[in-house]
């Protein structure tokens, strides 16, 4: 039975972490649980290549001065994003904490994460302009690395409605339906099972649910997309899939192939 009582959001500047932001605080006020804001000075900006090639012309004590300064700015926008953060909880009535972290930021999210019952996140990053595919970089290696369920906040905020479980009768599926069921209760939203082939829900068969089987036209990705997008202010649910070690950083094929569409839905992924 999942019990969500400590809600972990990561945030930046971004757009997409301001929507992270106002999904994770409307969880924190439905579910009546704390909600903890986390901002990550990435050392990538403090000790990357560019960094160390910069040392080269400044010299030593140069670069040492300009380092501290560069990480002073960062944690002083970090404050302010987080300030931003608080006035927004503040405004909800929801209960939370923020925090700042220096780290790799994946890495940072990943190890945080495990004090949480659930983590939000927006799809794209501040760099989101310039990133090369529809996740952004740090975003996509966190999804591929995190154990709790992740919250994956798109372009657009609203109050959730409908909650489409996509179901196939495997284990993260079923750890979907079962936080799906949770969810609705507390948001007040309809569950949509849906499944591309019966043979995949008969483990349901005996159940009260309703099943939905869709005609798969297109692709598994775009069948469940469209369905989706059809409802009134919907939410996807899916599970991913960790067969083997050699597979553990791998998500399911279809939860991949949805999350790297423009498909402006928010999503939880569930392992």
């Amino acid at each position: 039975m999942y019990d969500l009582n400590k809600i972990l959001v990561a945030v930046d500047s971004s757009p997409y972490s301001t929507n992270a932001i106002k999904f994770a605080l409307d969880f924190g006020k439905k579910f009546d649980c704390v909600v903890d804001a986390l901002h990550v000075v990435d050392t990538m900006q403090l000790e990357g290549p560019f960094i160390y090639d910069l040392s080269g012309v400044l010299g030593f004590e140069p670069f040492i001065n300009f380092s501290a300064e560069l990480k002073k700015t960062l944690e002083e926008k970090g404050r302010s994003i987080l300030q931003a953060f608080s006035e927004m909880a503040q405004n909800e009535s929801v209960k939370f904490h923020s925090f700042i972290e220096i780290g790799i930021i994946p890495i940072t999210i990943v190890e945080t994460s495990y004090e949480y019952d659930m983590v939000f996140i927006g799809k794209k990053g501040v760099n989101a302009s310039f990133e090369r595919g529809i996740l952004g970089s740090n975003i996509e290696s966190t999804i591929r690395k995190i154990k709790k369920p992740i919250f994956v906040a798109d372009k657009d905020f609203y109050e959730i409605k409908n909650i489409v479980v996509g179901y196939d009768g495997r284990d993260p599926a079923k750890e979907a339906l079962e936080l799906a069921n949770v969810c609705a209760t507390n948001l007040k939203a309809k569950i949509h099972i849906v499944s591309v082939r019966k043979d995949e829900t008969e483990t349901l068969d005996n159940s009260d649910l309703k099943i939905t089987y869709l005609t798969k036209q297109k692709s598994v990705a775009d069948t469940l997309i469209e369905y989706t997008k059809s409802l009134n202010n919907p939410l996807l649910m899916l599970g991913a899939y960790n067969k083997n070690r050699l597979l553990e950083m791998i998500i399911g094929s279809t939860t991949e192939a949805i999350l790297r569409k423009e498909c402006n839905l928010p999503l939880i992924i569930v392992r």
